[in-house]
């Protein structure tokens, strides 16, 4: 995703897009500039994954970890634990994937992820979900196709304007692939059918101050990018997208999504760097809604220094959701960073730092005023994994700070997060 470049993460609600034709002047290289090397990006990866196969028999490769996790824990931004409330939780994965290999150029595979959870809330609780997705992915001679359907029922932790744990249903389906001209050229495309609701039976926060019904919705998803080799480190891009999403429950926010952008990706062996900038535009079918347009993008760095110490930054800055009164949306800006260092063969000591600002459009009568609403936060952590043949463990101390000139979900104090995955 364009917008979305963090991975996956935390999972925050961004609005997604459905794609414009973006088109790249002199984007399809001469027949002199084409190479012998064709390779598929997917294809290195799934040939990454079928090398770490723990159970291999035929055409059938079988990948299974076991992870025990700190619920409010995110590889980039704090998240709030339990609804503030004090008590032992944590949160159990089973991620287990299977792939099936029929041919080189035909692979199906099955994602599961089982999850168990358990903290303090009103008693004990505990909360049950999962992850599920297939995918049917072809490897032809110049077109990559994956045809995919993905379902998710769990606990999540939102870090942005509701800032507590929520239960959240999402659905999608569609495509997914990349046209490969030669390896200087070539475009990635995807298509995909959106649905999210957040079920009142299961784990909400209090529904009275944060209504999160009125954000349920569905909607399609689209994006074309021209991505061409122009220098030999370097490849230039441009990007279209454009969404449709409605709201059952809140029909005013009904509307649709564009974005225009060009970008680039920097790749010298130890520095990746990815850069994408251009203007969106959120429109609403009502006319009394406050519309936006500008500027939206991300940029992210991945660099080694040496052979033991990696680190990366990222900022990004796009839309999301809102229920605050009178705004739909809140332009969000991240910035994060992140320092590793092996100092053994088994120990790795992290440092990382993460802030955050969540920017309303529309003023509204506050405790200081006729003012719009500023939510900052951040979240500087140190810690350390360590590893051994099947077992991997570690913690994170971390600081919290969250204001609001609304003074609202206001939180400070110290974070301890656990770490534990276990792969048979």
């Amino acid at each position: 995703m364009a917008m979305g470049g963090f991975v996956r993460q935390g999972k925050r609600l961004l609005i997604l897009a459905i794609a414009l034709c973006a088109y790249a002047g002199g984007a399809l290289a001469q027949n002199g500039l084409r190479d012998r090397e064709r390779q598929f990006s997917a294809s290195q990866e799934i040939a990454s994954d079928l090398r770490k196969a723990h159970f291999h028999h035929g055409p059938f490769y079988l990948l299974s970890t076991f992870q025990l996790s700190d619920i409010g824990y995110d590889s980039s931004f704090y998240v709030p634990t339990a609804d503030r409330q004090s008590g032992f939780r944590f949160g159990v994965q089973a991620p287990t994937r299977l792939y099936i290999v029929p041919s080189k150029k035909t692979i199906y595979s099955i994602d599961v992820r089982p999850e168990w959870s358990f903290f303090n809330r009103g008693g004990k609780r505990d909360v049950f979900g999962y992850r599920a997705r297939g995918d049917a992915q072809y490897l032809l001679n110049h077109v990559y196709l994956d045809v995919y359907a993905e379902n998710n029922d769990q606990l999540r932790a939102d870090v942005a304007e509701i800032a507590r744990l929520l239960s959240e249903r999402a659905s999608s389906y569609g495509v997914t692939g990349e046209f490969k001209y030669s390896s200087r050229t070539s475009a990635t495309f995807n298509a995909a059918t959106l649905k999210t609701s957040y079920p009142l039976s299961k784990i909400q926060p209090d529904l009275t101050l944060t209504p999160v019904e009125l954000l349920d919705r569905s909607g399609h998803n689209y994006r074309l990018a021209i991505n061409h080799k122009t220098f030999p480190l370097t490849s230039l891009f441009l990007t279209g997208e454009f969404s449709d999403y409605s709201f059952p429950n809140a029909s005013y926010k009904n509307g649709q999504r564009s974005f225009v952008g060009a970008g680039f990706v920097h790749d010298s062996g130890r520095t990746v760097t990815r850069v994408e900038a251009g203007a969106g535009k959120l429109d609403f079918v009502d006319p009394t809604q406050h519309p936006f347009q500008g500027a939206l993008g991300n940029i992210s760095s991945n660099k080694k220094f040496g052979r033991s110490v990696t680190g990366n930054i990222a900022a990004s800055r796009d839309l999301d959701f809102s229920l605050f009164t009178a705004n739909n949306y809140f332009i969000a800006d991240r910035l994060s960073s992140y320092l590793a260092w092996d100092a053994t063969r088994r120990l790795t000591l992290t440092a990382q730092y993460a802030i955050g600002r969540d920017l309303y459009e529309v003023p509204v009568n506050g405790p200081h005023g006729f003012l719009k609403r500023r939510d900052v936060f951040s979240f500087p952590s140190i810690g350390f994994t360590y590893g051994f043949a099947h077992l991997r463990g570690g913690l994170d101390l971390g600081y919290v700070d969250r204001t609001s000139n609304f003074g609202i979900n206001e939180d400070k104090g110290i974070r301890v997060l656990f770490r534990l995955s276990f792969t048979p």
